[in-house]
């Protein structure tokens, strides 16, 4: 009984100190910050796939131990043999990989266009599974949204006699 209670005690404090900053984007949401860290826009749609098949669009994502005791981090899953160091900053990027597993992204895409500089898509399985000469999200509806609420708030400003000065 006492040995059960010191189990559950432990479990409870480990939980509740790991920090959990972690979100699941949406295609849109993961667009909008790839047009921030200036990806081509003809490259989005296979950016978003390749987030979807590694990550499933999780920022706080941690898989592993792989090869050579490595774990992949984030919702790019930047793997910690040659590109980020745990613990410490290191690799290639220049990064502790802990900072791979928040809801802050754009450190995430800017160590990715470096593996992506050096290797492709092909860098990361997922999207060689799932990507490849497949069909690729249409992002379309994301930039038609928010062209339409741009649209309604001009509307707004122009009807709203308190807004348009």
């Amino acid at each position: 009984m006492k040995g059960s209670w010191v189990i559950s005690f432990v479990l409870t404090v480990v939980t509740i100190s790991l920090p959990v900053e972690g979100k699941t984007f949406t295609e849109c949401e993961a667009a909008k910050e790839l047009e921030r860290a200036k990806i081509s826009k003809s490259l989005i749609s296979n950016w978003v796939c390749l987030m979807q098949s590694e990550s499933k669009m999780n920022t706080a994502l941690l898989t592993g131990p792989k090869t050579a005791s490595s774990y992949s981090h984030g919702i790019l899953q930047i793997n910690s043999a040659k590109w980020c160091t745990r613990g410490r900053t290191g690799g290639i990027c220049n990064k502790r990989c802990e900072d791979f597993l928040n809801d802050d992204i754009q450190d995430d895409i800017a160590c990715a266009k470096k593996i992506f500089d050096q290797e492709g898509f092909k860098a990361w399985d997922g999207w060689t599974k799932k990507c490849k000469n497949k069909p690729l999200p249409n992002l379309a509806h994301c930039s038609r949204r928010r062209r339409m609420a741009t649209e309604m708030d001009a509307a707004e400003i122009e009807t709203d006699p308190v807004l348009r000065v």
